[in-house]
């Protein structure tokens, strides 16, 4: 009798401990396929606290760097929106800030050639979002690490800075040309 309590007990634990390994798996499982459907576009990472600041600075005047385009992606907690700035590099070098003034970020020295204040992203260009994000991490991923000083700089950076993705000397970065003027073009 005792055998059979025994047995019993220890194929009960064994059974239930296969069926949490198959919950944790499925819990944990990450879906980077991006080919499924428009509708679904989210971006859980983007809420009212965190945005996510996409970058590309081409390599126009060399090691003085070149333009720069931003994209700032936020949300109201409801829907996602969209800012735009071009910023036009120069071969000067910046001036340096005047006294007690507000810290900025290091483009916004530079002169502002274009900026679209805010619109509200669509699926499809929230699925860009995703896809250039993915792109970028596969730049980043494929290439062998170099010294260089001039290059296209690419780079996604969360407001938290919990995620950081810089490419340096870079390529072309074609899923940000295409999120860059699906925006324009609204």
């Amino acid at each position: 009798m005792k055998k059979i309590l025994l047995t019993l007990t220890i194929g009960i634990l064994l059974a239930s401990c296969s069926d949490k390994k198959a919950e944790i798996k499925a819990e944990n499982s990450v879906d980077f396929d991006v080919t499924k459907n428009v509708n679904e576009a989210e971006l859980k990472y983007v809420d009212r606290w965190n945005q996510i600041e996409l970058s590309h600075t081409d390599d126009k005047y060399g090691e003085w760097g070149g333009d720069t385009d931003i994209i700032l992606v936020y949300s109201d907690g409801k829907n996602y929106y969209a800012k735009y700035a071009k910023y036009l590099g120069s071969y000067e070098p910046p001036e340096p800030p005047k006294e007690n003034e507000e810290i900025k970020k290091w483009y916004e020295y530079k002169k502002l050639e274009r900026g679209i204040d805010s619109i509200e992203l669509n699926s499809e260009q929230i699925e860009l979002i995703e896809t250039s994000i993915l792109e970028l991490t596969k730049l980043k991923i494929n290439s062998k690490s170099s010294f260089s000083h001039s290059g296209i700089v690419n780079r996604v950076i969360s407001r938290d800075s919990s995620l950081i993705i810089e490419d340096y000397p870079s390529n072309k970065w074609s899923e940000f040309q295409k999120l860059k003027n699906s925006i324009m073009n609204k």
